[in-house]
């Protein structure tokens, strides 16, 4: 006789983790913090919105790139051009060489700040953290290869004791699975951005959306949370596939990816959301989306 399957239960965050266990339907989506901005001109990952969020009890976002030396830096890019006065590689950049360096606005320009670490972070979450607030997303840049065991253990080492308050993102499920062992207390989000590549390899058809979902929930069934692609989301509309409801009906959370008041019909697309019943809505400039939402929930 074959072994009864394994139940498998996700770690969820306390609000959402009461709001599901009761079958409730959210009022509206929370609004997440994309790179900690708040607004669309904000600089990406700005210690005063780290502090403004967490006080706030905000979902947050934080991106996270290696350092040369396995340090966990809050970058978006796996290069420094961009987003500080350095250049070239990460992960070629010593955490002391990085930290000499200075981040840039939006419009190029250099900021008094160095750029953010991990280990800021969470000492900051550590003394400012509400009970019940939103976690803090950590959204894994690098590619598998360099998401090995060493990245593991710094990952471990600097959460031990605060796990419980933060989130880590992927779309290497590999790397999920091994911090589900490494890390128990640490909940997991997938994106299965990788399983079809960004914007234009989506499936044009209702069976290409019903494979996706499957292979995206038999890779990570114990996901707290799955990150999809809003436009994911809305293709699999219009080929007949509701892809937020087997998610949820898991018992995950959906976050769906990045909706900000610049995008079209902005306000069709809220409203397609919060029927869809997402739990929860990654932006750039939440102070912005937040009278919308009010508005359509």
């Amino acid at each position: 006789m074959s072994p009864r399957p394994r139940t498998v239960v996700p770690v969820l965050p306390t609000a959402w983790t009461r709001m599901l266990a009761l079958g409730a339907t959210p009022p509206r989506p929370r609004l997440k913090w994309h790179m900690l901005r708040r607004r669309r001109e904000d600089p990406p990952h700005l210690r005063s919105n780290l502090r403004a969020g967490l006080e706030a009890g905000a979902a947050l976002e934080i991106d996270l790139v290696l350092t040369a030396d396995r340090h966990f830096v809050c970058l978006h890019d796996r290069d420094l051009d961009r987003e500080t006065t350095g250049n070239g590689p990460v992960a070629a950049a010593t955490r002391a060489e990085i930290a000499q360096l200075r981040q840039r606005g939006a419009d190029g320009t250099a900021l008094a700040e160095p750029p953010l670490f991990l280990d800021e972070v969470v000492l900051t979450a550590a003394l400012l953290r509400r009970p019940d607030g939103g976690l803090v997303q950590l959204d894994m840049k690098d590619p598998p290869d360099r998401l090995d065991e060493a990245a593991v253990d710094r990952l471990a080492d600097t959460l031990v004791g605060t796990a419980r308050h933060f989130i880590v993102g992927s779309t290497d499920a590999s790397f999920l699975g091994r911090l589900r062992t490494a890390i128990p207390d640490l909940a997991r989000g997938f994106d299965p951005l990788a399983l079809y590549g960004f914007g234009t390899a989506m499936p044009d058809d209702a069976a290409g959306y019903t494979r996706l979902v499957g292979d995206m929930v038999g890779l990570v069934p114990d996901a707290a949370i799955y990150y999809l692609e809003a436009d994911l989301i809305l293709a699999g509309l219009r080929c007949g596939v509701d892809i937020v409801a087997p998610a949820r009906a898991r018992g995950a959370a959906v976050d769906a990816w990045t909706v900000d008041t610049t995008r079209p019909a902005v306000g069709d697309v809220l409203g397609t959301l919060v029927k869809l019943r997402v739990d929860q809505i990654t932006t750039n400039e939440p102070d912005a989306l937040r009278p919308l939402i009010e508005e359509i929930a």
